[in-house]
């Protein structure tokens, strides 16, 4: 690799915050700098440095991973000659494939055979780089891919060029097999690269196991996920200079006080995240400061507020092909109390392998000796995958997530278990260790809610993976001559008018149900949302046309609180009646049909289409609890590095003049799965549908 740079025409180079995340370089940093000319000089102490020129072999210096996909092994680059290099004569210039989900991998062959942390740089240009520096090692050493993922530390050059490094990483050069810089580009022109280096920094840190959240061993600078100790520098940028972080801070601060939330977000969560915002100025070390602004985002509480990266994307060490759901414990409530406020958690359906010994009806009562709920609730300070709904009240993510959180940041569960067959259940509860678990590897059954399928025939898969597909057929059970039929789908993704995927799939399910049904049932209970056309069709069959809010989606002006009252509200709501209307229903709706709608989960599209129906005709709308609250739309924000967000952004005005977002739509039936019911095979919210669609036929 060449270690001298040929000398370029003269640059300068500033250092100053770039858009929402990107930082300045901490002033301890070694990484190779310039000269008075404007010409790179790599960092003295580096253990390695490549500015891509006449020593960088393709054939050699790439790592190409035996499981790599055949259209991916090509090189997805082009060495080429450049006037402004930042480095001798060459970039590495990155082909557009890279965004089809192929990367680049270049191998880093100078590394010392020792142990010790480094920290990785490399400059990039003209588009979108995700970079990270990676340490694979053998299979047999039982140790995992480890990553340290660069982001913009704040400097670049007059002519373009934008600086991405990684914080302290630990490699053990006695055992690694390799270790690379893997790239990918998102930039439609395809993005360069030059001067990559790996200097030292710090003294060595190797892998360490736990046993769940909150083990101390770990420290205050990782955190225990998996069973092992996560480094979490290793995930975010560095830690912005003193001299920038104040204008860092400013700009997220001014990012949530612009653009986020509707009425009740704004109200009521955001004051909070930015008091937790305020307090990143005092960060000492880049996780420190980065984990507080996952905290912060955290806080908003908000179903289309959420982070992207940090500590996420851990390969499972363990199997629990187990789903739950919130239920009423009606078989052990004499032999366990039931919470307060949270309704029970119960299995509702397993998978094919790795089920610990659990069979639908048996009933976790504890995680780590606190009440499950409770339990996930205290996760949202560690977990970056954080999702919750905009009503306060609702906490059905979290029955769904249960799984997953579990196997991430548990060291115990406790169940109840109970006989299928004669509907009692132990009244000694078993505790399991996670570490006892199987191993992990493989898919696991989807939780979607929905305890068993239904239909004579034409059932989803054994899975629960409804994704995309739509699945209708005459409920099991009931008579040919009662001619009730369900349909069971998740999204709606419309997909335009007047046969996008999703409109074209519910029109042709509603045309066969008015034809053919005397009842219906519309299973949405995992509800993923979608677009507004999508919910418009799905309320076609249910009422006359109508429009019941307007979407004012994105807001009209920076940092609007809302109406104040009903009547600024009503005026916003006949302003944009003809602008931004969520239009319900349709001129040949059903008329005489009864439809059940049952809801558990659902959210955003899947919050419209809920209050399109609600007070129809003949329409009941059935669930344990309301829906998410998400009245409102997100904006994207996506920079160069580890970490980006999506922020909810808008309202919807009722036709009463009422702000929307934070308020679930309420089932007009609530009903929960029964733990008895579970336990003999059968699905509580079906039943309680049948129940009301046979009373409907008998009129």
């Amino acid at each position: 690799m060449a270690l001298t740079p040929r000398s370029r025409r003269w640059r300068w180079l500033a250092s100053f915050a770039i858009l929402a995340l990107t930082t300045a370089l901490a002033s301890t940093a070694r990484a190779g700098d310039f000269d008075a000319e404007g010409s790179f000089v790599p960092a003295t102490d580096g253990v390695a440095f490549t500015d891509f020129g006449e020593d960088f072999d393709p054939a050699s210096d790439r790592y190409v991973p035996s499981d790599t996909p055949d259209e991916c092994k090509a090189p997805g680059f082009e060495e080429l000659e450049v006037a402004d290099a930042l480095s001798g004569s060459h970039v590495l210039a990155l082909e557009t494939n890279l965004s089809k989900g192929c990367a680049e991998r270049l191998l880093v062959k100078t590394l010392p055979k020792n142990k010790g942390s480094y920290r990785a740089t490399v400059w990039a240009r003209h588009g979108g780089v995700a970079a990270q520096l990676t340490a694979r090692y053998p299979d047999a050493s039982g140790r995992e891919l480890e990553i340290a993922k660069l982001g913009p530390t704040g400097r670049t050059t007059s002519d373009g060029w934008v600086e991405l490094a990684s914080n302290a990483f630990p490699i053990d050069g006695e055992s690694v097999e390799a270790v690379y810089l893997r790239v990918l580009d998102f930039d439609s022109k395809g993005s360069h690269l030059d001067a990559f280096e790996l200097v030292p920094d710090g003294a060595y840190e190797g892998p360490k196991s736990c046993s769940g959240t909150g083990d101390p061993s770990c420290g205050a600078e990782s955190e225990c996920i998996h069973q092992s100790c996560r480094l979490g520098r290793a995930f975010v940028p560095p830690l912005p200079h003193a001299a920038v972080r104040d204008r860092v801070v400013d700009t997220i601060r001014g990012q949530l006080e612009n653009f986020f939330g509707g009425k009740k977000t704004r109200t009521h969560d955001l004051p909070a995240a930015l008091e937790i915002v305020e307090s990143m100025r005092s960060a000492k070390t880049a996780y420190e400061f980065w984990r507080v602004w996952g905290k912060a985002i955290r806080r908003l509480h908000d179903w289309h507020t959420s982070t992207r990266g940090g500590l996420d994307g851990f390969v499972r060490k363990k199997r629990l092909d187990v789903c739950f759901i919130a239920g009423d414990a009606d078989a052990s409530v004499a032999v366990w109390p039931k919470h307060p406020k949270y309704p029970d958690v119960l299995v509702s359906h397993t998978g094919e392998a790795g089920d610990a010994g659990l069979v639908s009806g048996y009933r976790l009562v504890a995680v780590d000796g606190v009440h499950p709920i409770e339990w996930a609730l205290g996760l949202s300070e560690v977990d970056w995958n954080w999702w919750q709904a905009c009503d306060d009240r609702v906490v059905t993510e979290l029955y769904e997530r249960m799984r997953g959180l579990i196997l991430a940041h548990a060291s115990t569960f406790t169940v109840l278990t109970c006989d299928p067959m004669t509907g009692m259940c132990d009244p000694i509860p078993k505790t399991l260790a996670v570490a006892s678990l199987p191993e992990g590897g493989g898919g696991q059954v989807n939780c979607d809610n929905r305890p068993h399928y239904y239909f004579e025939e034409g059932n989803p898969p054994a899975h629960h993976g409804i994704w995309w597909d739509f699945y209708s057929g005459r409920v099991a059970g009931t008579q040919p001559s009662e001619a009730i039929f369900g349909l069971i789908w998740d999204t709606l993704y419309g997909g335009g008018e007047p046969n996008g995927h999703v409109n074209g799939n519910l029109k042709k399910a509603f045309t066969k149900f008015k034809a053919e049904a005397k009842g219906v049932i519309l299973d949405h209970r995992a509800g993923s949302g979608g677009t507004l056309d999508g919910a418009t069709t799905a309320t076609a069959l249910l009422r006359p046309a109508s429009v019941r809010l307007v979407f004012r989606s994105p807001i009209d002006r920076a940092g609007y609180a809302g109406p104040e009252d009903l009547a600024e509200g009503l005026s916003i709501f006949s302003k944009y009646k003809f602008q931004s209307p969520y239009e319900v229903g349709s001129k040949d709706w059903a008329t005489e049909l009864p439809i059940a709608i049952l809801i558990h989960r659902d959210g955003s599209a899947s919050d419209f289409f809920p209050f399109g129906a609600k007070g129809a005709p003949n329409v009941r709308i059935f669930g344990p609890t309301r829906t998410a609250g998400a009245f409102s739309t997100f904006y994207e924000f996506s920079p160069w590095g580890p970490l980006g967000y999506q922020l909810a952004s808008g309202d919807s005005i009722s036709l009463e003049g009422e702000a929307l977002i934070g308020q679930g739509v309420e089932p007009d039936v609530y009903v929960v799965q029964r733990q008895s019911d579970l336990l003999a095979g059968r699905d509580t919210i079906v039943e309680a549908a049948v129940a009301w669609l046979r009373e409907e036929l008998a009129k």
